[in-house]
């Protein structure tokens, strides 16, 4: 017995723990809500998934680099807005789209410019940032719901593969397996781990740090507007609530997928898909049973605080033991 459990932690390591509490849920919820294991309902947490999911990605990678990016709500909000808006002036989505995400790739760049150049602390740069772009969103929409738009748009949201499976769900598995394999196989994902675990070492070794930051900011903001503009596909619609608490998810998914936002230079990429997909399980769970979206916020954030207080508790042992 003892060798089989050995066998499947030399297999999946860390994760088997998630992997345990995702199979947790899907025996015990059925039994509280029949309508849990039903394929709509299924179905309904691979689309909504989608926007913290391709989120968490980005906000894996920053916290790998020893970051944090709390703007990716405000981002995500407002460049989605601004794409819905020129669709509904009549601009080509595609080129909407682009436009976005080079909205997009500029608040990343100030981000950046603000870490890696000024040494501005990560938290104070990016609250800056999502106080911006949500002040922005807030002015130009003047807090209305844009509806209505393009129909070949609404495709990416909304289409289906092979008649039952959506293709967010399809879009967000092809992200998580290519980043997964560009930070485990490509030099500049081993320079991420690199920049986060010891910055001066990695300077010393020749890896620019200021470049690696840029990457990571850039990308987290890019990755946040792609979620935003599924959503807006999916729901017909770009809401002034768009993006709200998505950083705090964001986060969440990478903090129980095993990111370390204690030290840098620690994470995978799919230990945050497991996490995302437990967000997802935890956030539908809790509507089935019918508890307020008030408390839904509170067990989120005491979720959080709970896995970061456990890494600080096996990081002092591990530190005692050496």
């Amino acid at each position: 017995m003892q060798q089989k459990i050995n066998r499947l932690k030399s297999i999946f390591g860390e994760d088997i723990m998630r992997l345990a509490i995702i199979l947790a849920f899907l025996i015990v919820m059925p039994i509280a809500s029949p309508y849990f294991l039903n394929i709509k309902n299924m179905m309904n947490i691979l689309q909504n998934i989608s926007l913290q999911g391709i989120t968490a990605i980005g906000m894996t990678i920053v916290i790998i680099t020893g970051g944090i990016d709390i703007s990716t709500g405000g981002v995500c909000a407002f460049t989605a807005w601004i794409a819905a808006s020129l669709m509904k002036s009549g601009t080509n989505w595609m080129l909407a789209c682009v436009c976005a995400i080079l909205i997009a790739m500029v608040c990343g760049s100030i981000n950046a410019f603000s870490i890696g150049i000024m040494k501005i602390p990560p938290m104070i740069a990016t609250l800056a940032m999502m106080n911006m772009t949500r002040g922005l969103q807030t002015v130009i929409s003047r807090g209305t719901t844009l509806t209505g738009l393009p129909e070949s748009f609404q495709f990416i949201g909304q289409g289906l593969l092979f008649g039952i499976i959506p293709l967010p769900a399809i879009i967000i598995v092809v992200f998580y397996l290519s980043a997964s394999w560009f930070m485990s196989r490509t030099i500049l994902g081993r320079n991420i781990y690199a920049v986060g675990g010891n910055p001066e070492a990695a300077r010393v070794a020749g890896i620019r740090n200021t470049r690696v930051i840029f990457f990571a900011y850039i990308l987290c903001s890019v990755l946040a507007c792609i979620a935003g503009l599924i959503f807006v596909s999916r729901t017909n619609s770009a809401p002034a609530t768009l993006g709200n608490n998505l950083e705090m998810r964001a986060i969440m998914a990478a903090v129980i997928g095993g990111t370390s936002v204690t030290f840098g230079g620690k994470g995978k990429i799919m230990g945050t898909f497991l996490g995302v997909i437990i967000v997802g399980l935890i956030t539908n769970a809790l509507d089935l049973l019918g508890v307020s979206a008030y408390y839904q916020q509170f067990i989120q954030g005491v979720l959080v605080l709970s896995v970061v207080i456990l890494e600080a508790i096996r990081t002092m042992r591990v530190a005692r033991q050496h």
